[in-house]
């Protein structure tokens, strides 16, 4: 029995003694706290901007295509005909054809161009245009339809580029 009275007697002393631990931090914190007042500084004033008018007519656009237009690229002489009448084959991009064979027919070469379904295969030769970049074929061999296009580069000019529309070989490929 006094083994039990021990045990519940070291308990209460141990809790007697923790209580007592901090009270010297806990008055220091109450000190402190004392002369502690919340304070918060106001929000500056905020001055108000004038309203200014933006005319856009006057302004050229910053996104508008031909911003920086050289003065070679407005006299330039390669500048595609776009008075001549479209052909049949300048609707597609050049992308979407393909030669499917090249006919022979005396000296004059013809090429067979596939366009995208449901169309039906068109023959060209060589001075007719196909493709939307202003394409003029300049060669039809066995190997496959030569094409130059017109196009403009970065700076505005008009510059040429040779494209081959090759035949595909045996077997499809």
């Amino acid at each position: 029995m006094k083994l039990n009275g021990l045990l519940l007697l070291c308990p209460l002393l141990l809790l007697g003694c923790a209580a007592e631990e901090h009270q010297d931090l806990r008055q220091w914190m109450r000190e402190e706290a004392k002369g502690m007042r919340g304070r918060v500084t106001p929000l500056p004033e905020i001055a108000a901007f004038p309203a200014v008018a933006y005319e856009t007519e006057m302004l050229t656009s910053p996104f508008a295509p031909g911003k920086i237009v050289t003065l070679e690229a407005v006299a330039d002489k390669t500048a595609p005909d776009r008075t001549r009448p479209q052909q049949p084959l300048e609707i597609f991009p050049i992308e979407d054809l393909r030669v499917v064979g090249v006919i022979l027919a005396g000296k004059v070469p013809y090429a067979l161009v596939q366009t995208p379904p449901p169309n039906k295969p068109k023959h060209v030769r060589v001075g007719e245009y196909m493709g939307r970049s202003f394409g003029k074929i300049t060669a039809i061999t066995k190997d496959g339809v030569t094409v130059l296009e017109t196009v403009k580069d970065a700076n505005g000019a008009w510059v040429e580029q040779e494209k081959l529309l090759a035949v595909p070989k045996e077997g499809g490929r």
